[in-house]
Formats: C-alpha cells, structure tokens, sequence
C-alpha cells in the first residue's frame, strides 16, 4: 500500500489562517471613541428633548426649559427647570437625564415627565340652614383635558331660590412672556338677606331679615405671570351688569340701639360695576395639598367702581414649620381694609373667615346666621353683630398630624389637624364712640384632610355646622 505524504508546511499554515476566528472578515471600521471633557470643563448643551408628553401639551411646557444651547451644562439651571416643569401641574414627577451628544464633550438633556391626571375638583359647595334649607354644588376645572395647552373650568351651585355658575378657560400667552390668560363668563340671580347689627325692621315692623333679589352678569379677564420660580403675579378686569331693586322702608338698629335707613349698598340705579384686580403670590412650600415647610404670602390689590370709586388692600400669610415625630405647625394671619362705596358682595363676609359660619359659595351666601360667640364679650365686642365689613382681620394657628405612613411616603395621604384663631370684622365708623372691644370671636375647629386624586377633602366640625344649625 502507498503511503500518504504529510502536508507540507504551507497547508499547515493555510488551515490554521482558515481556522483562526474572523478569517477572511474585513477589518472591522474604526469607531471614533468618545472622551469625556477635560477635568474642570462642564460638557456643552447641544439640545434639550423632553418626553413622556402628549404633543399637545410640549409647547407649554416647553416654555418652562431655560437652558441655554452651546453653552456649558448648568445644574442650577436645569434644577429649575425642573421645578417649572412641576409646578405646571402636569406633571407627576420629572427626571433627568443626559444623552451623548453628537460630538466629544457635548451632551443632550433630556427632561422626562409622567404626566397626571389633571382634572381636580377645586370646590364641593353643600350645606343647610335657615333659611335655605340645603344647598349643593361643586367647582371642577382641568389644566388640559385635550392635551391642546388650553385648560377649562366649570361651576354650578344651586338651591331653592338661588343659582351661580361660572365657565372658564385659560390659555396660554407667549406674547407677554411666561403667561396665561383666564377668561370666564359667571351669572348669579341670588337673594341676599340682610340683617342689622343689633336687628332690623321693614316698614316699621321687627323681621328675621329683609330678602333683597338680585342678579348679576359678568366677564373676567386675567393675566397670570410667572416672575420666578416661586413668585407669580396676577392682574385682571372684571366687568358685571348688576340688577337689583331693595325695598324702601328698611331699617338697621346700630351698635348704640338707634334706628337708621338701611344701607344695602347695592342700588338699583347702579347696573354696571367695575373692578381692577392685581395680586402677588409668593408660594415655596414643599407640597401644595399637604405642606411641611415653607411659605405662602400673598397682597392682593383691588380698585372698583361702583356708586364710585372704592378701593381695598389684603394681605395673607402661612408659615409651615416642621417639628419632631414628622408633624407641622401652621401660622397664619390675614388683613384686609376697604374704603370708599363698594357693593356688599365686594366687602368682607364674616363667613368667609369663621369656620362655623357658611362661607360664601360662588359668590352666594345662603345663610343668614349670625356669628358665634365663644367669647364672652359685652355686646359691642360681638362678632355676632358682623356681617359684611370694610375691616377683617384673623390671626391663627393650626397643628397638623399625618396618620399612617403620611402624605410624603403615598400617593394619597390623610392628616389630623386641629387650629384655634382669633376673627375680628368691623365698620371703624360704626365703633365710633361705643366703650369696649371691637367685634372679636375666637375659632376653634378640629378634623381629618383626605387627599384624593381629584383634590383635597376636609371633615370638619366646622363642615358639621354646615349641615346642623347650631
């Protein structure tokens, strides 16, 4: 038999090369490595994208990004971006990111949200007393229900002999800067029922109170700003056809026991009303349904016309300051003045800063009770003998205590609150020669706050008086 001749060392040579990984391959192409910057030198911006939103919903909120392009990286800057991006109320919750850029030393921020559901229910009106009975309605607005950048609201509360609704929208206003436009039509056909300080009669006689019908019809305009990250400031005008007929022969009994005509302000010669509305809003706190910490300050300035000029000033402030074993203390203090003939649904309702009085709803008052008196104070001190005022002013507090494992650490949270403050509403010139204090009453109210997906709800003793005449 023949033998086989070895393969000679070229065919070694060739099946090792044939064996070897990637033979025959092309070489692969060089990647260009990316390097970091220099030590020292922040990566430049190359362009800002923002994710997680409906396309109709990125141009206002586009608006909130401040970050310079071609310029090196800021971490203040983007930091307050995305706090703009929050406080849009959009947003459930913004991250940051950086993507590679498209050449060494560039970088591409990218801002991402999860958007919320932004329907809220702003205001839920129920409750009964003489001589109403019961009253119901609620305040629901959306900061964008069709993801298009504009937002809507809408209200309606109703009883018996009384009506207000209110349709809203707001837009957005780039020609002014970082700015929004409110528009809303509202119409009342209320009946007020007035009552003296010490009583009043009707052609001579004593009565509970004396029913005045009115309606009124306006347009609201508003221009909201935003200055800065914290502070935003509002002006308006406001417009209304008021209609109104109060009966001749009504009287008021004063402070002092005397008699005299009854000042409804509110005039049927009088159709037309005009009001001026400006405001400054400081607000850093932490969380706007359940704060720990921060500020909320606000003055607010309005001039009217009405019967003449009027004007008036108030001033707000709440100071949230946490304390040991995660709960928070709340001061607050509040002060408004008036001067010259403004209409009573422009004046200071006692309701609108006593807990245990109906507040106000849509600009409707459907009670005529009279304020409570946890202080015992000679008659001329009575806070009982307030109603709409040019004065006001409150000073309190307020203990708060989450339960559970607390608003910060849910989505949904529920908080203990217990408060104390001191009310006091006045007309200066009706004081004027009285001895003792002036009208003073002490208000005390405790519950529970849930906070919902639409808003916040509260459970209050001054919610039960709503429902239980005292």
């Amino acid at each position: 038999m023949r033998r086989r001749r070895p393969p000679g060392p070229w065919v070694l040579a060739l099946g090792l090369w044939a064996l070897a990984p990637g033979a025959g391959a092309q070489p692969p192409p060089e990647v260009p490595v990316e390097l970091p910057p220099p030590p020292g030198e922040a990566p430049i911006v190359e362009s800002v994208r923002l994710e997680g939103v409906r396309i109709g919903r990125r141009t206002p909120l586009r608006e909130k990004i401040r970050l310079d392009l071609d310029a090196p990286l800021d971490e203040a800057a983007i930091e307050d971006t995305r706090i703009r991006l929050l406080a849009t109320g959009l947003c459930e919750a913004v991250r940051v990111r950086l993507d590679r850029g498209g050449a060494r030393g560039r970088v591409v921020v990218v801002f991402t949200c999860d958007e919320r559901v932004t329907t809220s229910l702003d205001a839920f009106h129920l409750g009964s007393a003489r001589p109403t009975r019961f009253w119901a309605g609620a305040e629901l607005s959306d900061l964008d229900p069709f993801g298009v950048g504009v937002g809507f609201g809408v209200g309606l509360v109703a009883s018996g002999d009384q009506l207000s609704t209110r349709l809203a929208t707001r837009l957005p206003a780039p020609w002014v800067g970082d700015a929004s436009l409110r528009v809303a039509l509202r119409y009342l056909d209320g009946r007020e029922r007035f009552v003296g300080p010490l009583g009043q009669t009707l052609d001579g006689e004593e009565v509970v109170s004396i029913p005045v019908d009115y309606r009124r019809a306006g347009l609201d305009l508003g221009l909201q700003l935003d200055l800065r990250p914290f502070l935003r400031m509002t002006v308006g005008l406001s417009g209304e056809w008021v209609q109104a007929e109060p009966p001749a022969g009504a009287e008021a009994i004063d402070l002092g026991g005397r008699a005299a005509a009854f000042d409804f302000a509110l005039g049927p010669d009088q159709p037309v009303s005009v009001l001026v509305p400006a405001s400054l809003v400081w607000d850093d706190r932490d969380d706007p349904a359940f704060p720990t910490r921060g500020t909320r300050a606000a003055l607010t300035a309005r001039a009217g016309w009405y019967d003449g000029p009027w004007g008036a000033l108030a001033g707000r402030i709440e100071q949230y300051i946490p304390i040991p074993g995660g709960s928070t203390v709340r001061l607050d203090a509040f002060l408004g003045g008036l001067v010259g003939g403004a209409p009573f649904f422009a004046r200071y309702f006692v309701g609108d800063l006593h807990p245990y009085i109906p507040a106000r709803a849509m600009g409707l008052n459907f009670s005529h009770r009279r304020g409570p008196t946890l202080l015992d104070l000679d008659r001329a001190g009575d806070l009982g003998a307030a109603r709409y005022e040019p004065l006001a002013l409150r000073l309190g507090t307020e203990y708060r205590l989450p339960l559970g494992a607390g608003p910060h650490r849910e989505p949904y949270g529920v908080e203990f609150f217990v408060g104390a403050g001191l009310v006091s509403m006045a007309d200066p010139a009706a004081l004027g020669g009285l001895d003792g204090l002036p009208p003073l009453d002490l208000a005390v109210d405790v519950g529970l706050r849930f906070e919902t997906e639409i808003g916040v709800m509260g459970l209050s003793v001054g919610n039960l008086f709503l429902l239980v005449e005292p």
